[in-house]
């Protein structure tokens, strides 16, 4: 039965519901949407007015509703949110509502649920919801409701096996509900930068859970024994004055750049000899297969789903998460070491093309919405 067969003949109505996001999400639901076949679907976006994914995805020619939600959890804001997506949803009537985050998650299900003609339920989640700051009552609570509302989804899309496991083992949602879908790249031709020196990187917000603080205390252990080497964080977030106090206590500051938020960040990238992601917890990393597809050498964290991005020894180096001696070691075999590295930046390239295009994840996500209509 063909697509048009299926709908009685007119497009398939999809409502995206996204939470105020900035970084990996609006990027997954930008490449998604990019790629998406307009002549079967008409996709329609529902997201806060205070972040730049509104006006990006008007500029694509779809239309966007504003939607007055928060990050965080607020009884008061989120009751009055929910009631008018509610009303939206009796509006639009959409085939499928397709929800990123478990905030969206959360929200989107409970508006839907109280509507008379419910769309299919699609949550898509993109990072993990605990670490070991996590209270066991908190566990509990966010584990209850996750597995009662999965009753009601159609299908959950996870970024990464290691994303999948944990909420099969947290929220013990039934695996045949879940569905591993890689995030994907539209990737940049491969282009070589004239390199001066040894230069040591990493693209990252600067939040606890991206180990930046162990990228720095591993930068000042990689001065010592390559004392011409600099280093370049690219990225902003709330750690980041504590970060550059920590620079200067190991007095390796001079050799630090903090560039920032950057829009330019894979053209700094390639100049990169090394690019390290120092994760403690990372559900996928993006930034680690952007680095990869240009050919830079990496070493990363082997913690979460950057174990399915990078084979250890094959197309990268791997690190224990939180072990700045184990960081620094790996990034100093490559700077010894350039046809390793080389060798290492070769298979990385290739490999991410081959496994995690954004063609892949757009046609993953388009035969999920036909099989559950």
């Amino acid at each position: 039965m063909g697509n048009r067969e299926l709908m009685g003949g007119r497009k398939i109505r999809i409502a995206y519901l996204v939470r105020p996001a900035e970084g990996g999400i609006k990027v997954h639901l930008l490449t998604l949407l990019s790629g998406l076949d307009r002549s079967k679907f008409e996709p329609i976006v529902i997201c806060p007015p205070r972040i730049s994914l509104f006006a990006e995805v008007q500029e694509k020619g779809i239309p966007a509703i504003l939607l007055d939600m928060v990050g965080e959890i607020s009884i008061s804001k989120d009751f009055f949110a929910i009631t008018k997506l509610r009303r939206i949803l009796q509006e639009l009537k959409p085939d499928i509502l397709h929800m990123h985050s478990f905030k969206a998650g959360l929200m989107g299900r409970l508006a839907a649920l109280s509507i008379a003609r419910r769309p299919k339920l699609i949550l898509t989640e993109h990072a993990f919801i605990f670490d070991e700051r996590t209270t066991y009552l908190k566990r509990a609570l966010i584990g209850g409701i996750g597995w009662f509302l999965s009753r009601f989804t159609h299908r959950i899309i996870t970024v990464s096996n290691a994303l999948k496991n944990e909420l099969i083992s947290e929220q013990k949602i039934e695996p045949s509900k879940i569905v591993t879908i890689y995030n994907g790249v539209t990737f940049a031709p491969i282009e070589r930068k004239i390199k001066n020196g040894m230069l040591v990187g990493t693209v990252s917000r600067l939040a606890p859970q991206k180990g930046v603080d162990y990228f720095i205390h591993a930068a000042a252990l990689i001065a010592e024994q390559f004392p011409q080497a600099r280093f370049c964080i690219v990225g902003d977030g709330p750690q980041r004055q504590s970060l550059e106090l920590l620079a200067e206590s190991l007095r390796i500051r001079d050799k630090i750049d903090f560039l920032g938020f950057r829009r330019d960040a894979l053209d700094i990238v390639r100049t990169f000899d090394v690019f390290v992601l120092a994760s403690t917890r990372e559900s996928f990393g993006l930034t680690l297969v952007e680095a990869l597809s240009q050919g830079i050498p990496v070493v990363a964290s082997r913690t979460g789903g950057i174990v399915e991005i990078v084979d250890d020894e094959i197309s990268g180096l791997l690190a224990e998460p939180g072990n700045p001696y184990e960081i620094a070691n790996q990034v100093c075999r490559l700077l010894a070491d350039p046809d390793l590295a080389r060798q290492l930046a070769e298979t990385g390239a290739r490999l991410v093309r081959e496994r995690f295009s954004s063609e892949v994840m757009i046609n993953e996500t388009q035969k999920l919405y036909m099989e559950i209509l």
